[in-house]
């Protein structure tokens, strides 16, 4: 839990020493850390101020967003050219120069896709607020606005329908249903594989920072540095320290760039 973690703020210091000495590699996620968790996923914005703290910060320390939306969504989002984006849980990657990098496992299940969106669609259209936002590699079933004590028949719903398609899985987020390929692919092994493109030979210590249950897999995976849990999801976290809210990630952030 998040509240059992020292707080980065307090630590700031140190870690801002650690992070300049080790030459960190910075990974960061979008709802939640850079901008907040609002009803309509199609309205989240970053603020001007947040993203020129992320574009200070990419000078200093390589940087990459990390995210469970659309590459090419969280691309327009936070518009810094300068960076990396891994979308969909890290089934797709882009960065400077043109840079592209898709999941060829993943590739093989577009597909599915097609074939359940609809049939999901009906067996949950009986559920008020439910809403389905289709990404290239991912399908995300959002359940905010539905009534509490209908949020368990969402899940059911959708996890009888996924026995028949063994080449995807059910991964819960906040408020989400994310289906994925069932393939060992994660924001995780996407942090693993920027680490070689982002910074320099033998440059391994990275920093990752994210609120949602989807983000352990990334904490997981910064054995050698340091995660970040902003807020926190419930569940138990691989996370080393904690952020508040937003605005105590732009206060971490401002202190990691001061003089």
């Amino acid at each position: 839990m998040a509240n059992q973690l020292p707080s980065a703020l307090k630590k700031a210091e140190e870690l801002k020493k650690e992070f300049s000495d080790k030459k960190a590699l910075l990974f960061l996620d979008f709802d939640g850390t850079l901008a907040p968790i609002v009803e309509n996923h199609e309205d989240a914005a970053i603020s001007e101020e947040m993203r020129d703290l992320v574009q200070q910060l990419s000078k200093v320390y390589p940087t990459a967003v990390v995210s469970g939306r659309g590459m090419k969504d969280v691309n327009q989002r936070v518009n810094l050219p300068e960076l990396y984006y891994a979308g969909s849980h890290g089934f797709e990657i882009s960065g400077p120069n043109n840079f592209l990098k898709e999941n060829d496992e993943a590739q093989k299940v577009l597909p599915i896709f097609d074939k359940i969106e609809p049939i999901l669609k009906e067996k949950l259209k009986d559920i008020n607020g439910v809403d389905f936002e289709r990404k290239k590699f991912t399908l995300a079933i959002h359940y905010r606005k539905v009534d509490e004590n209908r949020t368990s028949e969402v899940h059911t719903r959708v996890s009888e329908v996924l026995k028949d398609y063994p080449q995807l899985l059910k991964a819960d987020g906040k408020k989400v249903i994310e289906v994925r390929p069932a393939i060992d692919w994660h924001k995780g092994k996407a942090v693993e594989f920027l680490k070689e493109h982002l910074g320099e030979k033998n440059q391994k210590f990275s920093v990752y920072i994210g609120d949602d249950v989807t983000d352990e897999d990334a904490f997981k995976y910064v054995d050698n540095g340091i995660g970040i849990l902003v807020s926190e999801h419930g569940n138990k976290t691989y996370a080393d320290y904690s952020l508040e809210n937003i605005d105590e990630v732009k206060e971490f952030f401002q202190l990691l760039l001061k003089k």
